[in-house]
């Protein structure tokens, strides 16, 4: 999984391990990315519930008191679905659309969840 946008203090194993039990089940903190020059993304491994949606983002109160958001890509990604976020379907074949095909439904995840860096960094 890679984490975006976070800010400069908050690369840390405590904060992967925050994260990866945010998402799902830590395993496992990439200290490599910030030495690769990637500063505000980090790497972790983790393992996540497939019967549940995909997370997306997760606000962070900074010490000032200020809040952002960081987002969230997952490597190794198959198919899932753009109107749950579940895993193991896609939008063409989710139950209730089979219910009522004409029904206009609102995509709620896309693409974007997908991880890019997989093709430069292995584990």
């Amino acid at each position: 999984m890679l984490i975006h946008d976070l800010p400069l203090g908050f690369m840390s194993e405590a904060v992967a391990r925050q994260l990866g039990s945010f998402i799902g089940v830590f395993l496992e903190y990439d200290a490599s990315m910030t030495q690769l020059g990637y500063k505000r993304i980090m790497r972790l491994k983790g393992r996540i519930d497939v019967r549940k949606p995909l997370k997306k983002k997760k606000k962070l109160t900074l010490p000032n008191g200020e809040s952002i958001y960081v987002r969230f890509e997952y490597e190794k990604l198959t198919l899932f679905c753009f109107l749950c976020g579940k895993l193991r379907h896609g939008e063409t074949f989710y139950p209730i659309r089979a219910h009522n095909p004409l029904q206009e439904y609102v995509f709620h995840w896309d693409i974007s969840l997908r991880a890019q860096l997989r093709k430069i960094l292995a584990w």
